[in-house]
């Protein structure tokens, strides 16, 4: 008889193998999960999945998922996302790299408004990259600032992964966002600087532009995208004050972005109204499958008592707990080139937060490292979905141009994972002040 634990074992191979036959995320998760609880209990381990779902799906935490989701579709279509990129060139063009520098500080704007990565690569880089490789820029260094800083939406709150998280380990959402936001600011600060000094170093990546604006122009470009801007402080402000929930936020960040769009922007038409509300629905429905299967997995895990077995394996080592925490990193960063970013965050961490608690950690912290850790998947070849949202609004880009570009981000992303290991008060400093 194979113990639980072969089983288990058994069902990850399964799982691995669907993934490499490119079976769709939730449909890989769903049948290895299934098969593993019937490997340990027959068809009786499979009774109560049904219901564990429904309950699973009925998390109150889940419900700021698809309010987030509908807030930056919203903005998708109002065309801010072309204010937000003009009005940062007309305050970095006159440093070497401006419009690099410019996608970077548009797309981390626009980050702390959607909270989903792939629209703020869309959004920025459908106008920013073309705009660069017009004035000259290198199809690498341009592509790689869209895709590295798009990424930034994952940390800067309101930010998805963490409202994920948060759902399966009962950490506190608006602590996660408070504990983002420091790294997320502090890595679209080194990844600006990164631009700058390239451009510096080699000009022919991004030749200088003879442009310059006016004091009343910047200053115009900041009162243009202001709602923009009231929109975070409306949102976010609500949450660190304690006036609202993160998902009482989120429905009042909705309503705020529909009034944006149509009172400001006048751009909610029935056509765009039908853009948002279906990409809305498309978007939800794809992160809830996952959420679904990836609960079923994780019940045949518990099932196999897998968490217990690594929780006490990791704690019984006689070897430094910052040496376990680096193990586990780069083990994350070697499935985030295989497995996007939601499932491995869903499936991972009810194995490794128990570990991590045990360790004496912060699941706080661990769960700012985990986030980081997801950026870089969402960035790295092969599955990367960041890059494929490049490609497909900027087709014209060769995808060995991003995947080089992408290059010198990934190590900026692990240099903050270092940092944030290092100095975990950058991640905790900020909600203790909250809490």
């Amino acid at each position: 008889m194979i113990p639980d634990s072969g089983v288990a074992a058994l069902a990850v191979v399964l799982l691995l193998l669907l993934i490499a036959l490119r079976t769709p995320i939730f449909v890989a998760l769903a049948v290895s999960g299934i098969a593993g609880l019937i490997g340990l209990d027959g068809l009786s381990g499979v009774e109560l999945v049904p219901l564990s779902l429904v309950a699973q799906l009925q998390n109150y935490a889940l419900v700021a998922a698809p309010l987030y989701i509908l807030l930056g579709e919203v903005l998708a279509v109002s065309g801010l996302g072309r204010d937000l990129f003009g009005a940062a060139y007309r305050w970095f063009n006159r440093v070497p790299g401006g419009l690099g520098a410019s996608a970077v500080g548009s797309s981390t704007v626009f980050g702390a408004m959607s909270g989903v990565s792939i629209s703020s690569v869309a959004v920025i880089g459908r106008m920013a990259v073309p705009e660069m490789l017009a004035r000259g820029y290198a199809p690498a260094f341009a592509s790689g600032s869209v895709a590295a800083s798009g990424a930034l939406a994952m940390l800067i709150p309101p930010s998805l992964m963490f409202i994920l998280y948060s759902s399966v380990t009962g950490v506190s959402i608006a602590e996660l966002f408070a504990g983002g936001l420091i790294p997320g600011l502090l890595l679209a600060a080194l990844m600006i600087v990164y631009v700058v000094l390239r451009a510096k170093v080699s000009p022919a990546q991004a030749p200088r532009v003879d442009e310059r604006f006016t004091w009343r122009e910047r200053l115009s470009a900041l009162i243009k995208i202001s709602p923009a801007l009231v929109l975070i402080v409306l949102v976010l402000g609500s949450i660190y004050t304690g006036f609202a929930t993160p998902t009482e936020a989120a429905a009042v960040g909705a309503l705020a972005a529909f009034a944006v769009t149509g009172w400001v922007y006048r751009k909610l038409g029935w056509a765009n109204l039908r853009t948002v509300f279906v990409s809305t629905a498309h978007v939800t429905a794809s992160i809830l499958a996952i959420v679904g299967a990836a609960f079923v997995f994780t019940q045949m895990l518990v099932a196999a008592r897998i968490p217990d077995a690594v929780s006490t394996f990791v704690v019984g080592l006689d070897i430094s707990p910052y040496l376990v925490i680096a193990a586990i990193m780069l083990v994350l960063v070697l499935l985030g080139c295989l497995v996007d970013a939601a499932s491995l965050l869903l499936v991972v961490t009810p194995i490794l937060v128990p570990a991590i608690e045990g360790l004496g950690f912060d699941p706080l912290w661990f769960g700012v490292l985990l986030v980081i850790n997801l950026e870089m998947a969402v960035i790295t070849p092969p599955v990367g979905l960041n890059l494929y949202t490049l490609k497909s609004v900027v087709p014209g880009l060769d995808l060995a141009d991003i995947f080089r570009g992408i290059l010198p981000f990934l190590a900026i992303e692990a240099g903050m994972l270092a940092l944030v290991t290092a100095a975990p008060a950058l991640a905790t400093w900020l909600p203790g002040l909250i809490s």
